[in-house]
């Protein structure tokens, strides 16, 4: 390990000159302790952009200004686009693309109830969740399969830390989150304070489609970006980027929570907790095999909650669910 980081210093400290001419990435991620920020700090800290030839940049905001400013086209590129959100925005007009998976969903309720057993529990409770978000229009959905009636729950909107918060201060019963709000609790916590329900049913969702998992957040990026030819190598070369990324942390989990634990601002128990209780949501690979989820997605279930104004119609689909060009 020692020896690995003295390479990386000896060969960031030997072109500086070529790393500040190298092109840059600029993305947006949601602020930690969202886990989208994760994969991009190991490719900056270990110096995985540079050597791939273009330098990234890395913007953090809050939820709902990310998704404020992607949909509005002030952001051209969101490494945490969530494709049941997004689908939203496509239908209002911005030509977005997805081009390859980051994370697949798992959404948990924790609380510190006993009597919280199952969703159906959560009936005249109150509840966070981060109500402006995709993933919120999924977990939903999976509340109601599990026999929640919603209108019968205390619905409080919060993102990240305030989620936490607000569960800590006894504001409310229960968090609908996922696994960077569960495991923060679980690791700053004595053992048993708090437990864990899952959302998320990952056999069910294979008989209803047939795909690797309820795709969660993706790089998702406007076509007239994409149709620069230096944006579209770049954006390959951040693919590789992603994949030499998660090799890394599959590979290095010790030294990824020293790494994530120094630039994010989360404590490295937290970052290893994750990683051994959540690691297989991380599932970097391309956007195409998640046609189906994201069909059921934009065209029955979201339309039928009434989470999207409309079934996506077919060429809307066809260009939201673009891939990474060859």
């Amino acid at each position: 390990m020692l020896l690995r980081r003295l390479v990386l210093l000896l060969v960031l400290l030997a072109s500086p000159a070529r790393a500040a001419e190298l092109p840059i990435l600029p993305i947006t991620v949601f602020a930690a302790p969202s886990y989208s920020v994760w994969l991009p700090t190991i490719i900056q800290q270990t110096g995985i952009d540079t050597r791939l030839g273009f330098r990234l940049e890395v913007k953090q905001k809050p939820g709902q200004v990310a998704y404020a400013e992607f949909a509005s086209g002030i952001d051209k590129v969101c490494f945490c686009a969530a494709p049941a959100a997004v689908a939203r925005f496509v239908e209002q007009g911005a030509d977005i693309t997805l081009l390859w998976n980051v994370f697949n969903l798992e959404y948990v309720i924790v609380t510190a109830d006993p009597s919280i057993r199952s969703a159906r529990d959560l009936a005249g409770k109150r509840i966070a969740a981060d109500t402006g978000t995709g993933g919120w229009a999924v977990a939903s959905l999976l509340l109601r399969q599990q026999g929640l009636d919603l209108a019968k729950v205390q619905i409080q909107s919060a993102w990240g830390a305030a989620q936490v918060a607000q569960l800590v201060a006894g504001r409310v019963d229960a968090l609908v989150t996922g696994p960077a709000e569960a495991t923060l609790l679980e690791s700053n916590n004595p053992p048993g304070t708090y437990h864990q329900i899952a959302v998320s049913d990952r056999t069910r969702w294979q008989e209803v489609a047939s795909s690797p998992g309820i795709p969660s957040i993706a790089m998702g990026v406007w076509r007239d970006w994409l149709d620069d030819p230096l944006h579209r190598d770049l954006a390959r070369r951040f693919y590789q980027a992603n994949l030499e990324a998660v090799e890394f942390v599959r590979a290095h989990p010790d030294e990824t929570a020293d790494i994530i634990s120094r630039n994010v601002r989360v404590t490295r128990e937290h970052v290893l907790l994750t990683l051994k209780s959540y690691g297989h949501i991380l599932n970097v690979g391309p956007i195409e095999p998640y046609a189906p989820a994201i069909r059921l997605l934009t065209q029955q279930w979201l339309p039928d909650a009434k989470l999207l104004p409309r079934p996506m119609r077919e060429d809307e689909l066809v260009r939201f669910i673009g891939g990474l060009p060859s």
